[in-house]
């Protein structure tokens, strides 16, 4: 089985890529807020774009062994290549996640109003580059390495001479990649290459950042296509100033009566795959958030995190040391808790991944303490386990020593965790406006790169949506059985005549799942391609409440967000 890395982005003459056997969605901080579908993207980008700058972040999704990982990317010119941070992404898909609320109206005897399944509130909760380039028709530009990987630039002007050159050094190339490679072999254009470090494992992996001369930022779609899975989620959050938008992808608008409001919008994906399929070539995006970028405002690096680096090294008891970074914000804390004021209980703290693997090469964890406690249990309590326990059981010490160097240690620290997180603070501030746009693609329709661009006068896109749902209980009935009807965001009324725990009176998998399918240009309104509001409206058990009721919803929106600006 080909495992690789889940493909990846790019830009106007861009395009990244990653392939991958298969991908897993990072984690969580927390247990899913209630009210947020829960998507499994395969791929994750961030782009920023300034002064003919393309600025990228890209999470590498990856499951598999070390040996199979493969990433390469096609650029325009020779990218400055950077360490990222799987943060970023986490904090972002919790800040524009869109979540899915119902609030109920109820009338009569109502004995029982917890509404089973219900959305609710979330709780408040560098390194040295090697020139490599010479005369003797070798396709190597540079040559070097950065974090846990070692990487190197390619010339595009010959797909035999790269490919080669890849085999040759143990870069691996998945089954298929001659095959549609081409349309990126252009003279002045280049690849990017990435393998882990030997001794590097899956583990070791984080995001990269690359930055490179372009106007417009691009998925290499194509390219991605070598072992892509079938409806792959693509989420992409571009920085501007202004909303952006798919340049040369159709823009739709899912159908939200679809959306089963009582059940927490579960069925999310599964609309939003229908709807895409109904534009033409599959090739579409929806916008799930555009609006300011303040919703990630210090989220990453308010000025109490981490300290300074100076004060870490300080620390010269491996016990103190740790502790420090348990009381000094190393542990993501997620945006919601942030604003309440909440972290996590001491007996929940465990550091990322990338930090407990710098923090055990020089404090390991001993052996023979495997069956006696974990590797974040020894972190969280290492005075006591260094000190009482040890005292108290020697033979479970014999041979073991530390390489801890306080000083050393701190500044790999701060260099590999602390600096990305807050240059991916700092880039958030720089932009007044963050969209997130998504779509499913399924290999075969992987046929043309999307790209983005900005249209600043296009309104917001609220991550919230609201529906009510009314209920009459009669003198002794209950919300769950008593008769009712679910008024979408979007105006539809559907029926349910036996309550909320039976079947709607019309089937929510019927109908069109895209309300509208339309063109977003540069300036000016979208272009409407396929209206699917009277279809909609003709189905039995769903009617419009009011029957400007779309438009009216989008001009209170509208008149909304102008009184908050």
């Amino acid at each position: 089985m080909i495992k690789t890395i889940s493909t990846i982005l790019l830009t106007a003459t861009v395009a990244v890529a990653t392939w991958s056997g298969r991908a897993d969605a990072c984690g969580c901080f927390a247990p899913p807020d209630p009210s947020v579908p829960i998507v499994q993207a395969g791929e994750r980008i961030l782009f920023a774009t300034a002064n003919g700058k393309v600025t990228a972040h890209i999470q590498i999704q990856y499951a598999g062994d070390a040996k199979d990982f493969g990433w390469l990317l096609p650029v325009p010119s020779v990218p400055t290549l950077k360490l990222g941070t799987e943060e970023l992404f986490t904090q972002l898909i919790a800040t524009t996640q869109p979540r899915y609320f119902v609030q109920v109206k109820a009338t009569g005897n109502c004995g029982n109003l917890g509404f089973n399944g219900f959305g609710t509130a979330a709780p408040s909760a560098r390194g040295g580059v090697d020139s490599a380039e010479s005369g003797d028709g070798s396709p190597l530009v540079i040559q070097s390495s950065i974090g846990p990987y070692d990487y190197a630039v390619l010339k595009a002007d010959n797909k035999d001479a790269m490919l080669k050159w890849l085999a040759d050094n143990r870069y691996f190339i998945p089954v298929g990649t001659e095959d549609v490679v081409g349309p990126y072999i252009n003279p002045g254009s280049f690849f990017l290459a990435l393998k882990l470090q030997s001794g590097k494992s899956a583990g070791d992996i984080q995001p990269v950042v690359l930055e490179y001369p372009s106007e417009k930022p691009m998925i290499p779609i194509i390219l991605t296509s070598v072992a892509a899975q079938p409806n792959m989620g693509i989420q992409v959050w571009m920085l501007g100033q202004g909303r952006a938008i798919p340049r040369n992808y159709r823009h739709v608008v899912i159908n939200d009566a679809q959306l089963d409001w009582l059940n927490q919008a579960r069925n999310y994906n599964d609309v939003v795959i229908k709807a895409i399929s109904e534009a033409p070539e599959k090739h579409a995006f929806i916008t799930e958030y555009a609006g300011t970028s303040d919703v990630m405002r210090d989220v990453l690096d308010p000025a109490s995190r981490f300290g300074t680096q100076d004060a870490l090294a300080a620390k010269t008891e491996p016990g103190t040391f740790v502790q420090h970074l348990f009381d000094n914000g190393f542990i993501p804390v997620p945006a919601s808790q942030q604003q309440s004021g909440r972290g996590f209980p001491s007996q929940q703290q465990v550091l990322p991944p990338n930090l407990k693997a710098l923090v055990l090469a020089a404090i390991p964890f001993p052996a023979d303490l495997k069956g006696i406690t974990t590797e974040d249990e020894f972190l969280r309590r290492l005075s006591y386990y260094l000190g009482e326990y040890r005292t108290n059981n020697p033979s479970r010490f014999i041979g073991y020593q530390l390489a801890f160097n306080p000083s050393a240690l701190a500044g790999e620290i701060f260099e590999k965790i602390v600096k990305p997180v807050r240059e991916a603070g700092a880039l958030l501030r720089a932009y007044p406006t963050l969209t997130r746009l998504y779509t499913t693609l399924s290999p075969q329709d992987m046929t043309r790169d999307p790209v983005f661009s900005y249209n600043p006068s296009l309104p917001g896109v609220p991550r919230d949506h609201n529906a009510t749902y009314e209920v009459n209980c009669g003198v002794a009935g209950n919300t769950f059985s008593s008769p009712g009807r679910l008024i979408t965001e979007q105006g539809w009324s559907i029926k349910y005549p036996e309550g909320q725990s039976a079947s709607p009176e019309r089937e929510l998998a019927a109908g069109p799942s895209a309300l509208r399918v339309e063109t977003l240009a540069e300036e000016g309104s979208p272009v409407v391609e396929l209206d699917n509001s009277k279809p909609i409206a003709k189905l039995s058990g769903c009617s419009v409440v009011d029957p400007a009721g779309l438009g009216l919803l989008a001009l209170v929106a509208f008149l909304r967000r102008r009184r908050a600006s």
